[in-house]
């Protein structure tokens, strides 16, 4: 089925799409709030908080913050079907001087939920609205992202200049999107999904394997499902990247191809720099890049603290 599909070009009108969906989400008002303060040794403050999303949906999230001086935040994206984590779980960063935030991804493991009723797709979550790029699943997820990096830029203790990002496989995916779509000051991407849907969808690959299941047992069309695709496919939020990225991949990760996330990572024209990992499945660098991305992310902040 997929076999005599050529290979889509970026949709003429994918700037105005985006150009919609983020005047959409500045229709909403923020919302933020502290639903529960928690003491934890080592953390000067640490809070669990909510948002008002896409299509009005309640994102939940964590921050952990040094003081109300604004100062360098990183925002964490979790992986597909996870949450997001616990507090020791970005301790290394957050003794480096940053704040962190991390949030539940809407309708995985964590607490935000997805109610917004899809008109196709079924209980998979990638599979959710596939038939109209209107309403699909991941334009939801960008949205609420948009939506929580113009909040932290309200925020007193967030230096609303040095907004990071951090995500690894869906999170490394969401990240380089959001590169294109936002103004931020550095990403880490790290083994990125969401990178050319249609050899993912040929291999079915990772999450994508959920849409390829679909297609198959609903007999769709997929050169209608893949052109649905393209809006979301960071092989054309490439070249909109403006800042700089320090990515990471595994070659021998058939969850997210390396040489699917190369053909986007070529395009891109800021400042970059990709760790390829010979012997890495999804795991891509593991400990080994972890210390890597600690260095420059110590880096970056010694940078900042110098010039401030």
């Amino acid at each position: 089925m997929l076999d005599h599909v050529l290979p889509l070009e970026k949709p003429h009108d994918f700037d105005l799409f985006w150009q919609r969906a983020k005047q959409e989400i500045k229709q909403i008002p923020f919302h933020y709030q502290i639903d529960e303060r928690v003491i934890i040794e080592s953390f000067d403050e640490v809070n669990y908080f909510s948002y008002q999303g896409a299509k009005h949906e309640k994102i939940y999230g964590l921050e952990l913050i040094h003081d109300t001086k604004p100062r360098p935040t990183i925002v964490f994206f979790h992986g597909y079907g996870w949450h997001k984590g616990e507090p020791n779980d970005f301790k290394d960063y957050y003794n480096i001087g940053y704040n962190v935030i991390s949030f539940d991804i809407r309708g995985q493991k964590g607490r935000t939920k997805d109610l917004y009723p899809y008109a196709s797709g079924d209980h998979r979550l990638m599979t959710k609205g596939i038939m109209n790029p209107e309403e699909y699943y991941l334009k939801h997820v960008y949205q609420d992202s948009l939506q929580l990096i113009g909040l932290l830029r309200t925020l007193p203790f967030v230096d609303r200049n040095h907004i990071l990002l951090h995500g690894g496989s869906q999170g490394g995916g969401i990240v380089v999107a959001l590169a294109a779509l936002e103004t931020v000051s550095y990403v880490f991407a790290d083994v990125p999904s969401y990178t050319y849907f249609l050899g993912r969808l040929k291999g079915k690959h990772g999450s994508v394997k959920e849409i390829a299941d679909y297609m198959t047992e609903h007999q769709l069309d997929s050169s209608k499902v893949l052109s649905n695709l393209q809006y979301f496919d960071n092989l054309h939020f490439a070249k909109s990247i403006k800042a700089p990225i320090f990515a990471s991949v595994g070659m021998k990760d058939d969850i997210c191809p390396a040489e699917f996330f190369e053909k986007a990572f070529n395009q891109i024209t800021t400042n970059k720099v990709m760790y390829r990992y010979p012997e890495g499945g999804h795991e891509g660098g593991g400990a080994v890049h972890y210390q890597i991305k600690l260095k420059r992310a110590k880096e970056y902040y010694d940078e900042y603290e110098s010039t401030t």
